[in-house]
């Protein structure tokens, strides 16, 4: 399965605000749509992006390394 951007677009904006809540607001989407593009994004990289909590999403080291990436990818698709 290949990740798509809107995938990429919802990791950065749950890393950006730290919750799927957050994330679907900033993004005009629905909070269990946010949900799902982290769940298949993980599924498809084989990668837990987030630790979640009561407290919201915390990044892990693979998000982090990620980050970059998606950030290009966000640049490339907003040029």
């Amino acid at each position: 399965m290949e990740a798509n951007w809107e995938w990429y677009r919802s990791f950065l904006s749950v890393i950006e605000t730290g919750s799927l809540s957050a994330a679907a607001r900033a993004l005009g989407l629905a909070q269990p749509t946010v949900g799902r593009h982290i769940e298949a994004l993980e599924h498809a990289l084989g990668l837990a992006l987030f630790t979640r909590s009561h407290d919201g999403y915390a990044p892990t080291d693979a998000a982090l390394q990620l980050r970059p990436y998606a950030a290009t990818l966000a640049a490339t698709a907003a040029a």
